[in-house]
């Protein structure tokens, strides 16, 4: 896969789940089998902002070659990882509900992409 599909890719996802989380937490938050708690609203737009944030940079980048793609790309491995072992954890340990394993599953997903990306950058 080409680091420009990857990135394309990663920034229309990010993009989708930054506006959703951002305009639409509670049923964003329903849908993975939580509550819409005031604090977890609060993190969710937080989450969304940061997401959107994360679309633009991966957006504007798909046309980089070298270091800097690689950097977007690493960096981007990075927070699916990170992510689906976190929720992953969460998730066996009871903190949040099973439904929030579909999430899980897109992070391992996309870290496949953006790991598919790197190897042709």
């Amino acid at each position: 896969m080409s680091p420009k599909l990857a990135l394309t890719i990663g920034a229309v996802l990010a993009t989708l789940f930054g506006l959703a989380l951002t305009f639409a937490p509670e049923q964003m938050l329903s849908g993975f089998g939580m509550t819409a708690t005031g604090p977890a609203l609060v993190l969710s737009r937080d989450i969304g902002v940061t997401l959107i944030g994360i679309a633009v940079i991966n957006w504007l980048a798909r046309d980089a070659t070298g270091p800097a793609v690689r950097a977007i790309l690493i960096g981007n491995i990075v927070v699916q990882v990170l992510e689906a072992i976190v929720n992953g954890w969460e998730v066996a340990a009871g903190i949040i509900p099973s439904q929030a394993l579909g999430g899980v599953v897109l992070h391992v997903i996309l870290a496949i992409v953006f790991w598919l990306g790197l190897r042709r950058a």
